[in-house]
């Protein structure tokens, strides 16, 4: 049974409601004015009012009743983002040295280990490089025996000398010093020292003699300055030598030092240019041009995404050769407007959803690592960075993405199911279960909807029970009575 209304619509501005009145059994009963919110078209009253369906149909119908509540309204809003490279893991291949391509061992969408050889260029520098560092080795064995050799002739040289000081017995000198190093010291100071006994000895043979008369006495003056000038000699031999063989053990040892500064430098340089230790331990001259070869390794894991090289092209530091990435993590990047600054502090640091029309069924999540310090003049907008997981490869770079905002826009308003809400002639419109088998048609001022829920501005109030399924049949039967009007 449908009724039409038979009410009159008086101005909110005179005070007063407007009246609905259904059959002529029910009382007309007052529905309170709504002012409208500026910039909203305000809902047209509707011809019928009230739809009767007896309880005994509601089953069928799929009839549900619940109160209008207010609630959290979490609207959510979304934005347009992209996917991009994830610039930490990303590395375009510079050579380090100017040379000719000698090999090229990778090509475009390849994946790379790291360390992994991609490319070899044969490099006149690196060839130099190497010739020095085996060269430096070869003078380092030599300098480093030399050492040894000459610390040993110090330290013996040191012992001699303080037997000599000792005046030790020649052959007791002779019985200590026998097969130990010495060089040129063995025969300057013993010779020195024999010299000086010999002397010292002849003068002591003669001393006794010339109280006898036998010797004269110039005989001793002469024998005295004998001893008095090898004496002087040792002494001055012993003094010489001591600070020779001193300062020669010394020298030895800074030349040493040196050339191990020289082999660090050698070594450090071809690290410098991608070799690892065990490419260095292993240089063998006889490779002859081989050891011109400079490797590029790959820095990371990753997958080849450019490669600007060819055999014997000529490559110098400025030219880029290959690019590679780490797919298996992406950035997403999103322009955020001004209307939603307000939400980037709920989203820092937090995990944020996404889509793509490639992937309908699919729900990417990312988490928020930057949200941007500065608004672009142009697009008014701020740059917001999160980092996905991309291990099963379905994120491409270039690829653009529907970003959700959570949480956004809470507030508590009066809300109703969207399956609550019809529209008939432009005009939204709940039905609202007035008792028994009536359900009063009742016109509605939309505000904000999520995927679930619709905000009521105007035209119920909380707690009057609202069809929230079913609501077809009523409008079915809606219908059916207009057009049989």
């Amino acid at each position: 049974m449908l009724c039409l209304a038979g009410g009159a619509v008086v101005t909110a501005a005179a005070g007063c409601g407007f009246f609905s009145r259904g059959p002529a059994d029910r009382e007309p009963r007052p529905v309170a004015a709504v002012a409208e919110p500026a910039g909203r078209e305000p809902a047209q009253p509707a011809g019928p009012t009230v739809v009767e369906l007896p309880q005994e149909s509601w089953a069928g119908a799929g009839i549900d009743i619940k109160p209008a509540e207010v609630a959290i309204l979490a609207q959510k809003e979304t934005l347009t983002g992209k996917i991009t490279l994830n610039e930490d893991r990303v590395a375009h291949i510079f050579p380090l040295v100017s040379g000719r391509v000698d090999t090229v061992m990778v090509g475009l969408g390849d994946r790379v280990k790291k360390g992994q050889e991609m490319a070899i260029i044969e490099s006149r520098e690196v060839g130099q490089a190497m010739l020095q560092l085996v060269q430096d080795r070869l003078q380092l064995s030599f300098a480093t025996r030399r050492n040894k050799w000459l610390q040993q002739v110090a330290d013996n040289t040191q012992s001699l000398i303080g037997l000599i000081r000792a005046n030790t017995p020649i052959d007791q000198v002779n019985a200590e010093m026998h097969n130990r190093p010495l060089g040129d010291y063995r025969q300057k100071l013993m010779s020195a020292y024999i010299a000086n006994d010999t002397a010292k000895k002849n003068l002591d043979r003669l001393a006794p003699l010339q109280s006898q008369g036998i010797v004269a006495a110039r005989q001793i003056f002469e024998a005295e300055a004998a001893w008095t000038t090898t004496r002087a000699t040792l002494l001055s031999l012993l003094e010489q030598s001591e600070q020779d063989v001193r300062q020669e053990a010394i020298r030895s040892e800074q030349h040493v030092e040196e050339i191990e500064t020289r082999l660090a430098v050698d070594e450090t340089t071809l690290k410098i240019l991608g070799f690892e230790d065990a490419a260095i331990t292993d240089i063998d001259p006889s490779q002859g041009s081989d050891l011109a070869h400079c490797p590029v390794p790959a820095p990371f894991d990753g997958t080849v995404i450019s490669k600007d090289v060819a055999l014997l092209e000529h490559v110098g530091p400025t030219n880029q050769i290959l690019s590679v990435a780490d797919l298996n993590t992406v950035w997403l990047v999103a322009d955020v407007y001004e209307k939603h600054m307000p939400f980037l502090t709920q989203i820092e640091n937090a995990e944020v959803t996404f889509h793509n029309a490639a992937w309908p069924d699919k729900t990417f999540t990312a988490k928020v690592f930057y949200t941007g310090d500065i608004v672009n003049p142009d697009t008014r907008t701020i740059s917001m960075r999160a980092v996905a997981d991309n291990a099963g490869g379905l994120l491409k770079p270039g690829m653009f993405v529907t970003v959700d905002l959570p949480g956004a826009m809470k507030t508590s308003v009066l809300q109703v199911p969207r399956s609550a809400v019809f529209e008939h002639g432009g005009v939204p419109f709940v039905f609202v279960h007035g008792g028994g088998d009536a359900f009063e048609r009742r016109d509605i001022t939309r505000g904000r909807s999520t995927a679930t829920t619709v905000e009521i501005l105007a035209g119920i109030s909380a707690g009057e029970a609202v069809v929230v399924s079913g609501g077809f049949a009523l409008k079915s039967r809606m219908l059916a009575d207009l057009l049989g009007e």
